[in-house]
């Protein structure tokens, strides 16, 4: 049987527009030594680091993990799953611990897009480049296609989309690791500008840098530290091509198949049969309101027919768990380290350590991660009791 596994250090940086006063390595150094302090480990109890960074494009530096991660004599490889990143970084320090090459990993995950000019361009170069390049596919018009098609399917409207995206706001200024929360209501969503009907700008995710790191142990080293222990961990990838998700059987373009079969998984793994009623918290990484109500059903917290009236009892906080108590990716979205944000936020609720933002009672919690055109997906469960 493998062994269990537990995250016990947490460490983030301040996300911000642009570090203009730190290095990455800095940054890298200043999340990684709060998260082993945290962990009550030093470097030399460490058996791997695994860096987490999205494209070098989108920071504008070539091997960006290079010039501020590894350290010599400890193992090191870098993942890159787009915004799913972060999580798929944890899933691989796992992937060590489990096989029983090490007892503990650094988990670090680093953004620098604030500082680059490409970001748009190579967001927009993730499609199909047969088949879509010619209708100009974009990551703002992929969002909007997938909405319209909620709408025209379930009867979700702008009202909606507006509402999720102003709770999150509010839900932000609780976080202290957000230098500069946006905050503005329903009506102010629906004010502002549209990238692409429907999705307006104050529904979308601000452009943010920083880092974040977790260590993950085995059960043998955790001894009386406040654990946050890893239930299930499961990831999936899927066809990149949106065209060949768009209509089969198994699930369509707005489905989610990937994380929900992620989360199926995750689920069987941690003995959780009713995630509505067994978990307390969840951080779903969905840059858009859209996309997180569409993330509502395959996480099995409704049918997709219900996800209208679940969405209108989410608005409200009213849903029976606490979604996105941080704020989400619409309130900060470090693209490389946003999936990692997810699941260190979940480990600092069960672990109680939230801050402002705790969640009372929070015993369980499930982050996701979706990366690409959300070909991407994970599901990390987190409890703070020992399987």
């Amino acid at each position: 049987m493998k062994e269990a596994a537990a995250i016990i250090g947490v460490g983030q940086t301040q996300y911000r527009r642009r570090h203009q006063d730190l290095n990455t390595a800095e940054l890298v150094r200043q999340a990684a030594m709060a998260a082993l302090n945290d962990a009550g480990l030093g470097l030399d109890d460490i058996g791997l680091i695994v860096g987490g960074v999205a494209p070098d494009a989108l920071a504008g530096i070539n091997h960006l993990d290079m010039h501020a991660i590894p350290r010599p004599g400890i193992p090191y490889f870098r993942v890159n799953t787009g915004g799913a990143t972060g999580s798929s970084a944890l899933l691989a320090a796992l992937s060590w611990i489990h096989a029983g090459r090490c007892k503990a990993v650094l988990v670090v995950a680093v953004e620098r897009m604030g500082h680059a000019t490409t970001a748009a361009r190579i967001f927009n170069s993730i499609f199909d480049p047969i088949y879509e390049k010619d209708i100009s596919m974009s990551t703002i018009s992929m969002v909007a296609l997938r909405a319209t098609l909620l709408m025209q399917k379930y009867g979700y409207t702008l009202e909606h989309w507006a509402g999720l995206a102003a709770r999150n706001s509010a839900a932000s200024q609780l976080n202290d690791t957000l230098e500069h929360p946006r905050l503005f209501t329903a009506a102010e969503v629906l004010k502002s500008k549209f990238l692409a009907w429907p999705i307006h700008s104050l529904e979308a995710c601000p452009t943010n840098e920083g880092a974040c790191a977790v260590v993950v142990t085995a059960a043998s080293m955790v001894g009386r530290r406040n654990a946050a222990w890893i239930l299930g961990a499961r990831g999936l990838s899927d066809t990149y091509a949106m065209g060949d998700r768009m209509h089969r059987p198994e699930g369509s373009l707005v489905d989610l198949l990937t994380l929900r079969r992620s989360a199926q998984a995750a689920y069987s793994d941690a003995g959780i049969t009713d995630p509505l009623k067994e978990l307390d918290v969840v951080e779903i990484q969905a840059p858009f309101a859209s996309s997180e109500a569409m993330a509502y059903p395959s996480l099995g917290l409704c049918q997709a027919s219900d996800g209208v009236a679940f969405t209108e009892r989410a608005i409200e906080q009213k849903a029976g768990i606490s979604i996105n108590p941080s704020g989400g990716p619409q309130a900060s979205n470090p693209v490389s380290a946003t999936a990692l944000i997810r699941i260190a936020e979940c480990a600092q609720q069960v672990r109680g350590l939230a801050g402002r933002r705790q969640v009372d009672g929070a015993r369980k919690a499930i982050a996701t991660g979706q990366g690409g055109a959300t070909q991407f997906s994970t599901a990390v469960i987190l409890s703070n009791e020992k399987p």
